[in-house]
């Protein structure tokens, strides 16, 4: 179950995401801001089919807010995302004002 985040306005910075995956294909993943004006796509995944796998995938995004986009291009292409960890901190308190 997700901790509730303690952060309310601050700028983040994701510095890397792990999946625990199993399934087979290519996973294409991308961080976005909440406006869809800034984002970063991550690296592809090749995805076994066999057993599960842990990837950490390094990134460097800024944002107040952000989601995380996955998905595969090809058809019969199957992904199992069974633990997916976000490591966020913050670096600024917020936005400098004029």
């Amino acid at each position: 179950m997700a901790k509730k985040s303690g952060f309310n306005g601050e700028v983040l910075h994701c510095g890397a995401v792990r999946y625990q995956l199993s399934g087979s294909g290519v996973m294409k993943s991308t961080l976005l801001s909440v406006d869809d004006i800034y984002s970063t796509a991550l690296p592809d995944i090749d995805i076994p089919a066999s057993a599960a796998r842990q990837a950490t995938i390094l990134s460097n995004f800024n944002q107040e807010r952000m989601y995380l986009y996955f998905r595969t291009t090809k058809i019969n292409e199957v992904i199992n995302l069974s633990k997916l960890v976000i490591f966020i901190r913050p670096v600024a308190t917020g936005y400098p004002t004029a």
